[in-house]
This record gives structure tokens, C-alpha cells and sequence, in this order.
């Protein structure tokens, strides 16, 4: 999305009431008329090509171009910018990012998270990758609205860790920003391994959208495994993936179904995505627990259905 060169005058009769604005990244520029401390103008052109203008001052407006500088665009990019505003249009919070996907694309993803945070650096974690196979794959799963709906909406469990709307996205970036963080410090591992379980640990419990509903488990989810849907899932992508990059897909694939049951792991990196899957499920326990107690609390219990668990913390 090219960056517009001015603004209309229906963008200036929009007006925002504390709430999150989405789309298109539109003007970024200094505004000659006004003398002001918030003397720069951005915009962002919604799905409807409604333009919101917001007066931003120079920090912030520099911390913007510094991002979209460092966004390295291609030819088939589009710019996205995401804004969360107070009742008196005031930014509170922003994130500016590309994509290959169209708005009509991705709004309704946008529209099912309930933590934009998670949502961006799922997008931000795709545009990482360096490996083009893996890249189309990932913007291939993504371009299923479908299933991308509820991965970002679901919880990651009923009573357990990440019990709560979203927790399925956020548990699986917790999972693969670990995973690949652990795996590149590792000299014997290539990047290419590195890359490919970072997208592993994001997946990993793909399946659950069909096992996970908001209040229930599925009547599939109590017959079936969730790694065994998440590769049913991914079929398709899959095979493209194996087309153009046959050693990787397979990879994948072998990442995404081993257990620890199963024996050693062939690859170094599926005891990485392990050891961040335990880690982030942890975390999410113990936040559970101390939920609501006061910060010099070092101990708490957490009842899970019949089973009662103490953590400890070190304040």
C-alpha cells in the first residue's frame, strides 16, 4: 500500500471515541498549519476506506518513520497500522507492520482476537522467516480466515494454562519466540532448523480449533488427538510446502507429531519447543494462581478440577 500523499475531507469529520482503529497505514507528514507540540498528522484507512486522522508530536511521529523504515518493503507489501486511542483521539498505543495479505484478508482475524499484541507478532514472526518456502507456507495457513478466526480466539485449554479467550495464540508466540531464541544460540543447529521449529512451536496445538470450544471440549476433541488434526488441518499447505521444499516440510511434519514418549528426538529443536511448551504452561499457572494476590505473596495454591497445586515465586 503506497503511502497517500494528502487528506480528504471526510477523514477530518471522523471522530474517534477510546477505541482501536485498523487499517491501511495512509499519510505520515508535518502539518504546515498548525504551531503546536502535536504538529504531525498520520492516518490509517479502515476496510470501508474511511480515513482517521490523528495529530501525533514529534517522539512518537519519529518512533512511526523509524518503524516504517525498517520495514524493508516489497513490491506486493501492504502497510498496516494498528492505533488504540482515548476518548479525546489521544494515541495511547501503536503498531505499524506489512503484509502480502489484503485487508479484506485479514480484517476478519483482526476482528476475532482479543489481543491485538498476539495478532502482530504472529505477523511479525511470519515476516522473520528467511526461507521463502516456509514464508508462502506460513502466509498460506494465514490466508485461512476460517481457521485463523478461532486460533486467535480460543482458549488453549478449558481449566488449564492459557484458560481464557486468545490463549491459544498467545500461548503458541510464547512458544515459538522461545523455541527459536533457545535453538539459534545453538551452533550445531542450522538457521534453516532453527526457522522450521520456530514454526513447529507455533502450530503445535493447531489442532485444537477443532478439539476447544469457548465453554465445552468438541465431540471430535474427545475422540481424537489435537496433533493429529493439526496435521489434517495443514494438509494443504503442507503439500506445498513439500513441493517446493521437500526436506523441510518433513521436517515439520516429524517436529509437529513427536512426543517425548516416542523416544530421542532426531532433531535437536524438538527438545527446544518441549522444554518452551512446559515453560509457557508454567508461566500461565503460576499467573493463575497469584492472580489477584498482593505483590509480597511468595507462595499460592491453584485447584485444577480435583487437584490442588502450590507455586512459589521469588519477589
Amino acid at each position: 500500500m503506497n503511502l497517500l500523499n494528502n487528506f480528504s475531507e471526510k477523514s477530518a469529520l471522523i471522530k474517534n471515541n477510546g477505541k482501536q482503529v485498523f487499517g491501511y497505514a495512509g499519510t505520515f507528514l508535518q502539518d504546515p498549519s498548525y504551531t503546536g507540540f502535536n504538529d504531525y498528522l498520520i492516518s490509517v484507512i479502515d476496510e470501508q476506506s474511511n480515513t482517521h486522522c490523528f495529530r501525533v508530536n514529534q517522539n512518537t511521529y519519529g518512533q512511526i518513520i523509524q518503524k516504517y523504515n525498517a520495514l524493508k518493503l516489497q513490491h506486493n507489501d501492504f502497510i498496516y497500522f494498528w492505533i488504540e486511542v482515548t476518548t479525546r483521539a489521544e494515541i495511547l498505543n501503536w503498531r505499524l507492520f506489512k503484509s502480502p495479505l489484503t485487508i479484506e484478508q485479514i480484517n476478519p482475524i483482526y476482528k476475532s482476537c482479543y489481543d491485538f499484541d498476539s495478532l502482530y507478532h504472529l505477523f511479525e514472526i511470519v515476516e522473520s522467516i528467511t526461507l521463502q518456502p516456509l514464508k508462502r507456507f506460513m502466509i498460506d495457513v494465514l490466508s485461512s480466515n476460517e481457521h485463523m478466526q478461532d486460533f486467535v480466539s480460543l482458549p488453549a485449554s478449558k481449566q488449564h494454562h492459557h484458560s481464557f479467550p486468545g490463549g491459544l495464540i498467545s500461548h503458541s508466540i510464547e512458544c515459538a519466540l522461545m523455541t527459536y531464541q533457545t535453538v539459534i544460540s545453538l551452533s550445531s543447529v542450522s538457521k534453516n532448523e532453527a526457522e522450521v521449529a520456530m514454526i513447529a512451536a507455533l502450530l503445535h496445538d493447531f489442532g485444537k480449533i477443532k478439539t476447544l470450544g469457548f465453554k465445552t471440549h468438541t465431540s471430535l476433541g474427545r475422540l481424537v488427538d489435537h496433533e493429529q488434526l493439526t496435521l489434517m488441518l495443514l494438509n494443504d499447505s503442507l503439500q506445498k510446502l513439500t513441493n517446493s521444499w521437500q526436506q523441510g516440510a518433513e521436517t515439520l511434519q516429524y517436529l509437529l507429531l513427536w512426543k517425548e514418549r516416542m523416544g530421542v528426538c532426531r532433531f535437536v529443536s524438538g527438545n527446544a519447543i518441549k522444554m518452551a511448551d512446559h515453560l509457557s504452561t508454567s508461566a500461565s499457572l503460576r499467573m493463575m494462581a497469584f492472580k489477584n494476590k498482593p505483590g509480597y505473596f511468595h507462595f499460592a495454591e491453584l485447584n485444577i478440577g480435583t487437584k490442588k497445586h502450590y507455586l512459589n515465586r521469588l519477589n
